[in-house]
């Protein structure tokens, strides 16, 4: 039995770091807390004073909005929804214009307050809220309010796990608050922005983007934005394994904290130095910090950092191997994660406790503890959260040769688990495969191993792309930061040549002497330094290289594998066909031979025209099942660049009907209208077939899988009709090739950076992003074309490859 992960990957591990980092950006130091709770306790006595609507509709908002800063999300959506009612109201009765754009604002704030409070409870229905909410503040045209309504949609996008939206809506807020002269939110967003380049691998953005926030912060002297920024950069040289400069900004903070008497910021910075000794390995000083945070937080009575304490003291305790001490501290501190409501904690807690229990072998409560994590998954609709603990159920009841119940659960895990966990997937078809050959099933079982070894490439493909990922961002943070070094040593030396000149102009002396001594020594020193640095830099920039064409390597057998399916019901075709007139063949012949007996010659002869005309069937599809093969083996064989006469036609077609059979066998569901359009008058194109080969089928699988994309969203009352077109064209001295689909068209934001390397719209793990990057290669430079696109959103997209004519 292999080893089972554990739900708290690395990644959800630092979404849940993000989310306590951003709750702590917005937590305030303790006087700050307790002056913002007396203003909404003045503002509840007003509010509950107030005769007239109007005045009742602005109270409310301002306590919404009071609430949001103090994180009390249910009194900030109940006055956002009073306020909200209030002024629907007010605004059917006025056609004052000053009086109505006066509550069309407060409508908008406590539209948006309402909608970042659904956000901790349910991403998509906040993201709805707070888009009607930029509407009205555009409408309205207050620049604060569009400003803060994309950072509150950005937050929103951030909840769902997607980054790139969240950089987006962040990167616009950013620009408003620069113009507004906002320099508190101006730090903030940038600080928001960095967390999202994190959780990308970002890590030399990342950390750029919190030096910057840490700058603005340093110069409006809000100690709580710099300490938030400098906790920002530790996690940053955390993640990039710099471990010593990580605790050498947690140190800093933890000092400013000190001297302001921030209890909340003392315990913060005890917990994320704990997590950074725990990423660096040292459990028993990560124990100690996180016990400290647990003690601190304790007495402050924050139930969700309590929560989160107890959660993280537990996951050392187990990787300590001390299970009994980790099972009493998770259990501890689950009341705490029920009393704070996200769902998120909830589920890790009980997770943790069905993980400590399964290695204690306790079955039955590491599967009650899973199903309370699935119960909570389920009422809060977290279709990722629902399938793992499935899969951990159905891992638990293999566990205990509760067959039935085990592949009930995997099966059902299997249905809902996400198209692009592959990780998940993997685990999946790997205990389904060892639950069906213990039931002796083992049709079943050899079904899931092979869809566990398509998984398996997929993970390792995701893998080698996020390694590719982390050495570029190393590589461009080291380059930077060597960069910085550079220019400040360049500065520092005019400076002193300039200070040294002048003394020696002054006054030439034996200590002056000294001095140019005492310089050149120092510039020499620095020269071996900034040396060494560029032999390491040089050594990176190796490995990165290396990797790189690992990576290249594993796209290139990735287009192979989506051709196998393909391949298969395309060969299957010929070999039915030999089959069955071999078969009809041999009867011909027992009937031949009976009419040779009777001395019928004239039946005789029929029949052997018939099993000529057969055999010459056979010979036709023998010959078409060898092409394929040869096909499949030319694709797979290293290209050689050596360009040879190629029918253009024969080879899009081919590559046209693999593709779409290869997808046709991964989901039975998929059905596309084919369309070809080839003029013979192309002939035959000197070419690498290999490559141009990889570019058609690299087009066309990008074609149908924007079509497939679309089809899985659309109303089926619209009777979208996935398409994907073909076409060759003979034009002067140049041949047009075009891959035509009805999708959604690609925005044109991402337009200019498609043919960059490692850029993809695709989720993670189901794109390095190479692809159309080596296509534009393989066009431009190894055949003198031109690969271009054109694009309309909504619509579809057509790329179009133009080669040389012979």
């Amino acid at each position: 039995m292999f080893k089972k992960p554990h739900i708290q990957t690395k990644k959800q591990m630092l979404l849940a770091l993000t989310f306590c980092s951003l709750f702590a950006s917005s937590l305030m130091a303790q006087q700050q807390v307790d002056a913002t709770e007396k203003k909404a306790n003045a503002l509840k006595a007003q509010l509950n004073r107030a005769t007239s609507d109007t005045s009742r509709a602005r109270l409310a908002t301002q306590l919404s909005t009071t609430y949001r800063l103090l994180t009390e999300i249910d009194s900030s959506k109940k006055y956002a929804s009073n306020a909200i009612d209030l002024t629907t109201n007010i605004l059917t009765k006025t056609d004052n214009r000053d009086f109505t754009l006066k509550y069309k604002t407060i409508r908008a704030k406590a539209i948006e307050n309402f909608g970042s409070a659904l956000a901790f409870k349910n991403a998509t229905k906040a993201l709805d809220t707070l888009k009607v909410a930029l509407g009205l503040w555009k409408k309205i045209g207050d620049k604060s309010g569009i400003a803060m309504a994309y950072f509150s949609i950005a937050q929103a996008y951030g909840f769902k796990s997607n980054q790139i939206e969240a950089i987006d809506y962040f990167t616009k807020s950013l620009k408003l608050f620069k113009e507004t002269k906002n320099k508190e939110l101006e730090a903030t967003t940038l600080y928001s922005i960095s967390l999202e380049k994190r959780y990308l691998g970002m890590y030399g953005d990342a950390l750029e983007y919190s030096i910057k926030s840490l700058k603005v912060a340093e110069e409006i002297k809000d100690t709580l934005l710099i300490t938030d920024a400098l906790l920002g950069n530790s996690f940053n040289y955390m993640l990039a394994k710099n471990y010593p400069e990580a605790l050498q900004e947690q140190i800093k903070a933890l000092k400013l904290f000190e001297m302001t008497k921030d209890s909340v910021g003392i315990a913060r910075t005890y917990s994320d130095m704990g997590v950074t000794d725990m990423f660096a390995g040292k459990l028993d000083a990560a124990l100690i910090q996180h016990k400290k945070a647990l003690e601190m937080r304790k007495k402050l009575k924050d139930a969700n950092a309590i929560g989160i304490s107890h959660n993280y003291v537990a996951t050392i305790y187990k990787r300590q191997g001390k299970f009994n001490e980790a099972l009493a501290t998770v259990k501890e501190g689950i009341p705490y994660n029920l009393q704070f409501g996200d769902s998120r904690f909830i589920i890790d807690a009980y997770v943790e406790a069905g993980d400590i229990y399964l290695e204690l072998k306790d079955y039955k409560n590491a599967i009650a503890n899973y199903n309370l994590a699935l119960e909570v998954a389920k009422k809060n609709n977290s279709q990722n959260y629902q399938a793992k603990t499935l899969m951990l159920i159905g891992n638990a009841n293999n566990n205990t040769g509760n067959i039935r119940e085990a592949l009930n659960s995997l099966q059902m895990a299997d249905n809902i688990v996400l198209s692009n966990d592959y990780k998940t997937r993997r685990f999946i078809y790997k205990t389904l495969t060892e639950t069906y050959i213990t039931n002796d099933d083992y049709k079943s079982a050899y079904q899931n191993q092979l869809k566990y070894n398509q998984m398996n490439d997929s993970v390792n493909a995701t893998e080698k792309a996020d390694k590719i990922t982390r050495l570029t961002q190393q590589l461009v943070y080291e380059n930077k930061r060597a960069l910085q070094k550079a220019s400040q040593d360049k500065e520092i030396t005019i400076q002193q040549s300039q200070i040294k000149q002048q003394k020696l102009i002054r006054n030439i002396s034996i200590g002056g002497l000294l001095i140019v001594f005492g310089f050149a020594f120092v510039f020499f020193k620095r020269f071996k330094e900034k040396r060494k640095l560029n032999v390491a830099l040089e050594e990176s920039l190796f490995d990165l290289k290396a990797t790189q064409n690992q990576l290249i390597q594993s796209e290139k057998m990735a287009s192979l594998g989506e051709l196998t399916a393909g391949i298969a019901h395309e060969i299957q075709n010929p070999l039915n066909f030999v089959n069955n007139f071999s078969e009809i063949n041999i009867e011909l012949i027992e009937e031949l031979q009976a009419e040779l007996k009777k001395g019928d010659y004239e039946e005789v002869l029929t029949i052997s025209e018939d099993v000529k005309d057969n055999q010459q069937k056979i010979n036709h599809h023998g010959k078409r099942a060898d092409a394929i093969v040869k096909g499949m083996l030319q694709h797979s064989r290293k290209s050689t660049a050596i360009k040879e006469p190629t029918d253009i036609n024969k080879l899009a077609d081919e590559y046209l009907r693999l593709a779409y059979h290869g997808l046709r066998a991964k989901d039975k569901s998929f059905n596309a209208e084919l369309v070809t359009d080839f003029d013979e008058s192309v002939g035959l194109l000197n070419v690498v077939p290999q490559d141009i080969g990889r570019v058609i089928l690299n087009l066309i699988t990008n074609a149908f899988y924007a079509v497939n994309e679309k089809k899985s969203v659309v109303d089926e009352d619209l009777l979208y009709q996935p398409t994907v077109s073909v076409s060759t064209r003979k034009m002067n001295n140049k041949v047009k090739i075009s891959v035509t689909d009805n999708a959604n068209g690609i925005p044109q934001k991402v337009l200019d950076k498609i043919f960059q390397p490692f850029f993809t719209t695709k989720p993670t793990g189901q794109g390095t992003g190479l692809g159309l990057s080596m296509s534009y290669d393989i066009i431009t430079k190894a055949h003198g074309g031109q690969l271009t696109v054109k694009t309309k959103e909504g619509e579809g997209t057509e790329f179009i490859i133009q080669l040389p004519a012979n």
